[in-house]
């Protein structure tokens, strides 16, 4: 029996044989434990192995309890509000980068990336200390009324639409790289001026980007769990991914009050997505034509007061927070200001003395993020060949799964991997992780394949298909084909989603929050306790020298990949052109 399965997988195609491991893989790293979660608030004693059906009780209990209710509400606030002011200052900013000339343009872009790039309780933490009664703005600058702005419902929104303005202006600039000149010089000869034109030809063009820049904060905002777990000590909001993490790590584990809520959050998480959808397909937006145009930039001098607004906002979105990060890490008092008696450099020597929790912290998060990238990557790269070279017949479900999983917020995750590695079944066949370091590499995993996927597909989609079908004719194996075709061709994206996934890995709060092992030192979790603590000074120069060395690895790892390839194409370049020859020699 043994013998005849072995004979009919080795007649799959290897197509197929991918395939099958890769749904597998991703069955086991996302749908099982998000399957779980849902299950958890119909079932109660499925983690028990009771597969009593509750009905929908348990979601009634969320009308009935004040603080499921009140953090409903707040991230419903938060997220709504954040997504109209987000996409709002996204949108803005956009239009002035791209269609006026300014200074500071390239100021614009940076702080859109690293606003994107930088996690959440790490930009909380700076408005923190610099809107505390203690901080900067009251102690330094006399301004004690930040600390009553900024520490309301409405300082949080605008704290979050700083952050996540970054989806709508990338979304926004992307959609401005092309333009038809003569749908403005229409409007202008009918007499519209330039601010009518913009609102009523440039604009309603622009929607499909400015939608989904708007759901795309909305979506951030929701599942966001580094804010309020910065603010805990300060101010209480309570949204539902922090709950759901407090309802995680009290005594007893509330299993039924995280899987509600998660059921709650990943509703609407898919209503969003779902009404972004129906919206596109009420109206057609392809108004682009051959005379399209590269996006241009009226005027030809510099407009000043638009330069100002753009250079504005970046000194207050990025430079208010870590500004005073990098100013708290150098002072040894906080309400003694910066002055020279005050600078110390105390703070980084504890951080970087040998046998510091923070260098054990960072050198368990390095490794876990370096295999949840390298394993992320691999198993990317083969999706999203399949997806775009195969006709492998889950590629649906493939492609299903990856979509949903980037709508599903970190806490949500770390909640299914708890309710699937710690199930009764897995503990008895000895495949339990929970408490296990292995698990955060499989929680790293699961969060950055679905992002990796959509970098590589946008690489492959470029390839010809008749690339890997000639060499397939040509009985070139498919390993070959990829290591020799796909991957040159891909490198740079292949690179890009290496290093996105790196990246995201060292800094994710919420799934290291919740998955890992007691005694465990991981970077988000000492950074975020010591900031709890009152450690201002040692968490944010722990803060600063993670984020150097991560970038600059990050750095690193770009130029040797990028010399090599160039090494290689010279090696390649310089070999003579065997059949150029061998014709010129046939004439001769």
């Amino acid at each position: 029996m043994m013998v005849r399965r072995f004979r009919r997988m080795r007649a799959l195609k290897p197509d197929t044989l991918v395939g099958i491991a890769i749904s597998l893989l991703l069955l086991i790293l996302v749908a099982a434990p998000m399957g779980l979660v849902l299950a958890q608030a119909f079932f109660p004693g499925i983690l028990q192995g009771d597969l009593a059906f509750s009905g929908i009780s348990q979601l009634q209990e969320l009308f009935q309890r004040r603080l499921w209710r009140v953090s409903l509400m707040n991230s419903l606030y938060l997220s709504s509000y954040t997504a109209i002011f987000g996409t709002l200052i996204g949108a803005s900013l956009a239009i002035i980068r791209h269609q006026y000339p300014i200074k500071g343009a390239t100021a614009l872009d940076l702080c859109a990336w690293a606003m994107l790039i930088m996690p959440s309780f790490i930009i909380a933490q700076g408005w923190i200390l610099f809107s505390i009664r203690d901080g900067i703005a009251a102690q330094w600058l006399g301004m004690p009324w930040v600390y009553d702005w900024v520490f309301s419902p409405q300082g949080l929104v605008a704290i979050m639409s700083f952050k996540n303005y970054p989806f709508a202006y990338l979304a926004v600039s992307a959609a401005m790289q092309w333009h038809v000149k003569e749908y403005q010089h229409a409007a202008r000869l009918c007499g519209a001026g330039p601010m009518r034109t913009l609102l009523t030809v440039r604009l309603p063009l622009l929607l499909p980007a400015i939608l989904s820049g708007m759901v795309l904060v909305f979506i951030d905002t929701l599942g966001d769990f580094g804010l309020p777990a910065a603010l805990a000590t300060t101010y209480r909001f309570p949204t539902l991914p922090y709950t759901i993490f407090t309802a995680m790590n009290q005594s007893p584990i509330r299993f039924d009050l995280a899987g509600v809520l998660s059921v709650y959050l990943m509703v609407i998480l898919m209503a969003a997505v779902a009404l972004y959808l129906w919206l596109l397909k009420r109206s057609r937006f392809d108004f682009l034509t051959a005379k399209a145009e590269a996006g241009f930039r009226s005027g030809r001098r510099v407009n000043k007061a638009l330069s100002f607004v753009a250079l504005a906002f970046v000194a207050i979105a990025l430079g208010i927070p870590m500004g005073t990060s990098l100013m708290v890490s150098f002072i040894d008092q906080m309400n003694t200001g910066f002055t020279p008696g005050n600078l110390t450099l105390v703070h980084y020597q504890s951080v970087l003395q040998s046998g510091s929790l923070l260098r054990e912290a960072l050198g368990n998060s390095l490794q876990i993020a370096l295999m949840a990238a390298t394993a992320s990557l691999l198993v990317s790269f083969l999706a999203a060949y399949l997806l775009t070279f195969s006709q492998f017949y889950l590629n649906g479900l493939i492609n299903v799964i990856c979509t949903m999983t980037l709508a599903v917020p970190g806490v949500i995750l770390g909640v299914g991997f708890i309710f699937f590695w710690n199930h009764p079944l897995l503990f008895n066949l000895g495949l339990s992780l929970y408490g296990h370091p292995f698990i955060l590499v499989l929680a790293g995993m699961a969060g950055a394949i679905p992002i990796a996927i959509r970098v590589l597909l946008g690489a492959m989609g470029q390839i010809p298909q008749s690339f890997m079908a000639a060499a397939a004719l040509q009985g070139v194996s498919l390993p070959r084909r990829l290591v020799t075709i796909l991957l040159p061709l891909t490198l740079a994206a292949f690179l890009s989603a290496g290093l996105a996934s790196f990246g995201s890995s060292v800094f994710d709060l919420a799934v290291t929050s919740i998955l890992h092992p007691p005694g465990y030192a991981v970077l988000p979790v000492v950074i975020d306790r010591m900031f709890l603590q009152g450690y201002y000074g040692l968490s944010t120069a722990s803060t600063l020298v993670a984020a150097t060395v991560t970038l600059g690895l990050i750095q690193a790892t770009q130029l040797a990949v990028r010399n090599l390839f160039k090494q290689l194409f010279q090696v390649h370049s310089a070999e003579p052109p065997v059949n150029s020859l061998n014709i010129e020699v046939r004439h001769a």
